[in-house]
C-alpha cells in the first residue's frame, strides 16, 4: 500500500495563507485557525515549504501545532539549486524541525525537480539525497519523496528509478492526457501521489462555464467541485492539495472529499476525458502531432495555447495587462511541462503540414505555433534575450561589485547563465536577502547579507532577480540609491520570469 493512502484524500497546502509578513498579526491568527479547523476535519496531510507564505508558513504551523493533539504529517522541502549537499539538506530538514518545534517530519520532500538532469544532481554521492538518507537513519524523517515539474517522460523515468516513495505532481483537467502515462507509472511502482494545482493554477476556477462539461450526476453543475473529483477520480492519487485563503475555502474543499464521490470515479474519469477531446479548438495533448522535421514540440506549444481559450488569472504578483496574464500561464505550462527554451525567437517551422494532418482536433498548428514564437520575442523568453539582458546591464561595465536581491533560484540562473554567455566575471558576486534566517548561509559559495550592510558593501549596481515581488524590493532599495548605487530590475515590464 502506497504511503500516502492512509491520509485523508484532502491534504492541506500552506503557500496561500492570508498573511503578508512577520507583522500581520491578524493574518497569523487566521492563518493558525485555518490550520487547526483543517486538522479538526481530519486533514491530515501538511505540505509546506519554507517560503510559503510570505516565509511565515512554518510559523503559522508552530502555533497551530501547540495548540492541538490532533494527528497530522508533515513535509520538509530541500530544493536543488537553494541546497546541493547532504549537509545542506541535513540543515535545511533541521531548520524545518527547529521552527515547527518538531522532533521529526514525516516526509523529505526533494522539492521542484525540473528535468531528469536536476535528478542526477540530486542523486550524485554526497549530494541531497544522501542528506535525506542520513536524517531517515537519524529518525528525522520516515519517507523520501519528491515534487516534480519535470516533462511527463521524466517524471516517468524518475519514478522508475525506485528512489521515492511518494511524488507530487501538477495534474487538473488542463493537463490530463498528458499526465495519464505518468499516472500509469506510478500506479504499476507503487508510487504514492500528491496533487498539487487541481484547479490548474486557478485557470478552472476563473473559467468555469468553459469547463462545466466536468459536471455531472451528482455535481449540482458546481465546476470546482467537478474538477476535484475527476482528480481523485483517478485510481494513482492519493492526496489533492487545497490551499486555503479562507476558512470557506477551506470548508468548500473539504465538502468535496468528506463523501463518497456521486459516480463511479473511472465512469467519472473517463467521461471527463472523452467530453474534453471534443471541445472546440481545445488540444487534447494526444501527440499524434508528434515528429516534426524541425524538432519542433508541436503537442506542447498546441496544449500550452489553450490558455488563450480561458479568461486570464492574475499570478505572479501581476494583475494585468490581460495579455501579460495569458502569455504568463502559456509559457508557464511550456517551461514545466516541456522545458522549452528556444535558442532564438526565430521561428524554424517550415510550413510542411506534417503536424497538421495528423491532428484529430484540426487545429492551426502552422499558425499557432508561428504566434508562439512571436509572443517568445515580445516577453524574452529564448535564450539570445537573456544573454543579451545580462550584456545589458553587466558586462564591460567597469563594476566591481555587482549585488543580487535576493539569492535563491534566480540566483542559480543569473550565475550560470552569465558565464555561460560572457565566461568568468571581472567583478564580486555579492548576495543579499531580507530574511534573517539566511543571514551569514553561504550560496553558490557566497555569503548571504542582510540588507543593512548594504552601505558598508558598497555594491556598484544591485540587480533585482526576483519576477514576483520585484516592485516592492524596488521600493525598499531605492534609498541606496542615493549612495551611488544603481538599482535596476533583471527582467522589463514585458517578459516571462527567467524561472517560473
Amino acid at each position: 500500500m502506497g504511503i500516502f493512502k492512509k491520509h485523508f484524500p484532502l491534504g492541506l497546502g500552506t503557500a496561500r495563507f492570508p498573511i503578508s509578513g512577520p507583522q500581520d498579526t491578524q493574518g497569523f491568527e487566521t492563518s493558525v485557525q485555518i490550520v487547526l479547523r483543517a486538522l479538526e476535519l481530519g486533514m491530515d496531510y501538511v505540505d509546506v515549504g519554507h517560503m510559503y507564505s510570505a516565509g511565515m508558513a512554518l510559523h503559522i504551523l508552530r502555533e497551530a501545532f501547540h495548540r492541538t493533539d490532533r494527528p497530522f504529517s508533515v513535509t520538509a522541502k530541500v530544493q536543488y539549486g537553494i541546497d546541493y549537499t547532504a549537509e545542506d539538506a541535513v540543515g535545511r530538514v533541521e531548520y524545518y524541525l527547529k521552527t515547527m518545534d518538531l522532533p521529526k517530519a514525516q516526509y523529505f520532500t526533494c522539492w521542484c525537480i525540473w528535468s531528469y538532469a536536476d535528478f542526477e544532481k540530486i542523486m550524485a554521492p554526497g549530494g541531497i539525497y544522501d542528506g535525506a538518507k542520513q536524517l531517515q537513519q537519524q529518525g528525522k524523517i520516515d519517507h523520501i519523496c519528491a515534487s516534480l515539474h519535470a516533462p511527463p517522460q521524466d517524471i516517468i523515468r524518475i519514478i522508475e528509478s525506485g528512489a521515492f516513495e511518494g511524488i507530487t505532481i501538477s495534474y487538473s483537467l488542463l493537463n490530463a492526457a498528458q499526465m495519464r502515462p505518468v499516472l500509469e507509472a506510478a500506479q504499476q511502482h507503487d508510487v504514492s501521489v500528491a496533487v498539487m494545482n487541481p484547479l490548474g493554477g486557478g485557470v478552472i476556477a476563473q473559467n468555469t462555464n468553459y469547463f462545466s462539461f466536468a459536471c455531472g450526476d451528482g455535481d449540482e453543475n458546481n465546476t470546482i467541485h467537478a474538477a476535484l473529483r475527476f482528480v481523485k477520480s483517478h485510481p494513482a492519487v492519493d492526496i489533492v492539495l487545497s490551499g486555503a485563503n479562507s476558512p470557506a475555502e477551506l470548508e468548500d474543499s473539504f465538502g468535496v472529499f468528506s463523501s463518497p464521490d456521486p459516480q463511479v470515479p473511472a465512469d467519472r474519469y473517463q467521461r471527463v476525458l472523452e467530453q474534453a477531446s471534443s471541445l472546440q479548438g481545445f488540444c487534447t495533448g494526444c501527440k499524434y502531432c508528434e515528429g516534426c522535421p524541425k524538432g519542433i514540440p508541436t503537442h506542447a506549444i498546441m496544449q500550452a495555447r489553450n490558455a488563450l481559450l480561458f479568461e486570464p488569472v492574475a499570478s505572479y504578483n501581476r494583475q494585468g495587462p490581460e495579455d501579460l496574464l495569458r502569455d504568463l500561464q502559456i509559457f508557464r505550462k511550456l517551461y514545466y511541462d516541456d522545458g522549452w527554451f528556444p535558442e532564438t525567437a526565430e521561428n524554424p517551422c517550415i510550413g510542411c503540414g506534417k503536424c497538421e494532418r495528423s491532428c484529430t482536433q484540426k487545429l492551426a498548428i502552422i499558425e499557432g505555433v508561428a504566434d508562439i514564437y512571436a509572443r517568445a520575442k515580445t516577453r524574452g523568453y529564448h535564450k539570445q534575450a537573456q544573454c543579451d539582458r545580462l550584456k545589458e546591464l553587466l558586462y564591460q561595465k567597469g563594476y566591481q561589485r555587482v549585488g543580487l536581491y535576493p539569492n535563491g533560484g534566480f540566483t542559480r540562473r543569473i550565475l550560470d547563465f552569465y558565464q555561460e554567455c560572457f565566461g568568468e566575471p571581472d567583478f564580486e558576486w555579492i548576495f543579499f536577502n531580507s530574511s534573517p534566517a539566511l543571514w551569514g548561509t553561504s550560496d553558490h559559495g557566497h555569503i548571504v547579507h542582510g540588507p543593512s550592510e548594504i552601505p558598508e558593501l558598497r555594491p556598484d549596481i544591485i540587480l533585482i532577480s526576483t519576477y514576483r515581488y520585484d516592485e516592492e524590493i524596488m521600493d525598499s532599495l531605492r534609498p541606496f540609491a542615493e549612495l551611488g548605487i544603481r538599482i535596476e530590475k533583471l527582467h522589463r515590464e514585458s517578459d516571462m520570469p527567467w524561472i517560473f
